[in-house]
């Protein structure tokens, strides 16, 4: 073997920081190369078919960046194709077993360093990130399909540095190994458990995952218990499951359904002048309809300042009741939808006015979420598990939501309170969609937020006269299938996306008081970390696990965020110019966050940012059962015990009692004959006698029936 073969050999066995490793393989496979091809060499009289060796040297001392082109002319040379000599007819085979060793090398070497991976889908972004880092793919079977049914000589044959059928060979050799490292989809099945590799998906119940508009409701239910100013807190729509199982809920929100139409009724006079809305002579609705909603506000304002657990539960209406609401849903609905007048004169109306502005005033200071209701009463009905704008429907009908809700059961409905009063930029709906990053290690979870985030406008302005998915679903899933409005103002995008930088700049055009990013990015954060501490108690925290999430919020009439949903398999497609530029950077900073920070806290994690850290500790035993520690002090109820009055009567009954075993299946004559023993051959006396006592004394156990037993209970315990 020659020296540089010895050196190679000697290398292996030994353990290389991974980045020198792969440069150091590199050399000495150019090495290797020239000097199997000196060996393999033609005799000088075949001429055109020998080796010149002085080019093949100054091939094997080119730089790095040239290594595969000279790889590919001494491959091209070794094999001839007008070879007619035994030796040379070698060539091809001894090519391919020194690039096979070559290639098992690397693949021990990712094994032992943990480096190898397998994504599903077409993330480009992630594998060339892991490739960079000197990570080899485990291909899945629907990537290079045709090319995995190829033998590994075949690939041998045509493989070059960094392309296909290297690849592939590559896959071959570490199939048997398990990836460190995978990218899924959410519904595959998690592999290689028993490794812990990084893995792209943070399992939860279903009760919690807020990736589902059905968990995300179960969070928000959990996340009062979490709140903390400054630090987490969700703002988010009222929302209710309505499927099968929930008549409480479905109770709540008929409830809920009646008292937004009368905040709806009083902001519609707020928000009007009287003389607009009275007709003392042909007016439709009379003043009671205003009173009944004075009187709802009233209540709950009462409800809200003295809560209890009694007003949490839902109370069924009498029929009065029941009659009076549905007058009221009649009355005050002719009034919203058809601006029917009201049969008062003009300075009643005013005071009606000044009362209304005054309940709405208190009521939405102790429910901040109800200054995003209008006057329509609209709310918003999704499928529990779908997304991207499947099945949604708005409706401002109760006799509506609740027969939708019904036909479709198996869809899972929730119902959530339509946003009427959104910020809008050129009277145009819009969302953002906001980054998050989750990351689970032996001891910590941590929170990342993306300080980058964009903007998705509706095609059409916003109104809510017309409630057609195109005006109020800013997904870019449903806005693709929409042509913009012609007389749509022509300052908003036509791709209907924003970049941060441009939302930025609106702002400072609209005047926005300063700071209001800052208050929105903190929103963001407060939002998001609410709902991670909400969902904890029912999360797997399996090491290594990672998972980034697209979330999109609103903005009210004052900037604040509102959550809307989370998505747990974002679009990261570069659908429009903000996309490419944006999806990309995530990706690769996710990758960043996941792989180079654990191992260097110094590292760059590019524009995630940690907004919240929890610390966790799980100890578990050798049989994988959590023990359970008590930690406490015993109480004490008296310094000293009281002292209790003595009976004779009673010490000496229970002496008897303790000295005897009572029997059911010894008849009279057994038990008269002991007794005869012990007292000495009188049976039947109903006294006993001192040697009985002394015998009792010393302990003799004596078997007594149940009627003696009474009997001896009687005469001791009975008043002298």
């Amino acid at each position: 073997m020659s020296q540089a073969s010895t050196s190679a050999f000697n290398t292996r066995n030994r353990y290389y920081n991974p980045v020198s490793r792969i440069q150091t393989l590199i050399q000495n496979l150019d090495a290797e190369l020239i000097t199997l091809c000196k060996q393999c060499s033609m005799p000088n009289n075949v001429g055109g078919n020998s080796l010149n060796k002085s080019s093949l040297l100054a091939q094997g001392g080119s730089q790095h960046h040239t290594h595969a082109s000279s790889a590919n002319i001494v491959v091209s040379q070794v094999r001839p194709t007008s070879i007619t000599n035994s030796a040379g007819a070698l060539a091809p085979d001894a090519h391919k077993r020194q690039l096979r060793n070559t290639y098992r090398t690397r693949v021990i070497d990712a094994y032992r360093n943990r480096r190898i991976f397998t994504v599903y889908g077409n993330y480009h972004t992630v594998r060339r990130a892991l490739v960079r880092r000197g990570w080899l793919e485990k291909l899945p079977a629907n990537r290079h399909a045709k090319l995995q049914t190829m033998s590994e000589d075949s690939l041998l044959e045509l493989a070059r540095r960094g392309n296909e059928y290297e690849a592939v060979v590559l896959s071959k050799m570490i199939n048997n190994f398990p990836a460190f490292f995978i990218w899924q989809t959410k519904g595959a099945r998690d592999t290689f458990p028993e490794v812990k590799p990084y893995r792209n998906r943070v399992r939860r119940s279903q009760f919690l995952d807020f990736s589902t508009k059905v968990g995300l409701v179960g969070c928000a239910e959990q996340e009062r218990w979490f709140r903390e100013d400054g630090i987490c807190g969700m703002s988010y729509p009222r929302v209710y499951r309505l499927g099968a199982n929930s008549m409480e809920e479905r109770a709540a929100f008929i409830e809920d359904f009646h008292h937004t139409q009368a905040r709806a009724l009083l902001r519609y006079i707020k928000e009007h002048r009287p003389i607009d809305m009275v007709d003392i002579e042909h007016g439709a609705v009379i003043s009671t309809t205003i009173d009944f909603a004075l009187n709802k506000i009233k209540n709950m304002i009462r409800q809200k300042e003295h809560y209890s657990l009694d007003d949490a539960r839902i109370k069924m209406l009498t029929p009065t009741e029941m009659v009076e609401n549905q007058s009221f849903m009649m009355q005050s609905s002719k009034v919203l939808q058809t601006n029917a007048k009201f049969k008062v004169n003009e300075k009643v109306m005013a005071e009606y006015a000044r009362l209304a502005a005054q309940y709405l005033d208190q009521i939405e200071s102790l429910r901040p979420d109800y200054r995003w209701d209008g006057c329509r009463n609209l709310w918003i009905l999704k499928p529990g598990y779908q997304s991207r704008g499947i099945g949604i429907v708005i409706r401002n009908s109760l006799d509506d939501i609740l027969q939708w809700t019904s036909n479709n059961q198996n869809r899972k409905y929730i119902v959530q309170k339509y946003i009427e009063r959104p910020c809008l930029i050129y009277r145009t709906k819009f969302d953002i969609r906001q980054y998050m990053l989750l990351t689970i290690s032996d001891a910590q979870v941590s929170i990342w937020i993306y300080k980058d985030c964009y903007l998705r406008f509706s095609s059409q302005e916003f109104t809510m006269d017309d409630l057609r998915e195109s005006i109020h679903l800013t997904n870019n899933s449903v806005q693709k299938r929409y042509k913009n409005k012609i007389t749509r103002d022509s300052r908003l995008p036509k791709n209907n996306m924003w970049s941060l930088d441009q939302f930025k700049c609106h702002l400072r055009h609209v005047g926005a008081p300063d700071g209001t990013w800052a208050k929105i990015y903190d929103g963001f954060k407060q939002n998001l970390t609410a709902v991670v501490l909400a969902s904890l108690d029912e999360t797997e925290l399996t090491p290594n696990a990672f998972e980034i999430y697209g979330c999109d919020f609103m903005l009210d009439e004052y900037y604040n965020p509102i959550l809307i949903e989370i998505n747990s398999t974002p679009d990261l497609s570069p659908s429009t110019e903000v996309t490419a530029r944006i999806c990309p950077l995530a990706v690769r900073d996710c990758i960043r966050v996941v792989l180079d920070f654990p191992r260097n806290p110094m590292a760059s994690t590019g524009q995630f940012e940690r907004a919240f850290q929890v610390n966790y500790s799980v100890n578990k035993e050798q049989d994988g059962t959590r023990p359970l520690e008590l930690n406490g002090t015993q109480m004490k109820l008296f310094e000293s015990l009281p002292k209790l009055r003595v009976n004779h009567r009673s010490g000496l009954l229970r002496k008897i009692l303790n000295n005897v075993t009572p029997s059911n299946k010894l008849n009279k004559d057994k038990f008269k004959e002991k007794n005869a023993k012990i007292t000495g051959g009188k049976t039947g006396s109903k006294k006993l006698s001192r040697e009985s006592s002394k015998a009792l004394d010393l302990g003799i156990r004596t078997t007594l029936n149940s009627t003696t037993r009474e009997n001896l209970a009687l005469q001791y315990t009975a008043p002298k």
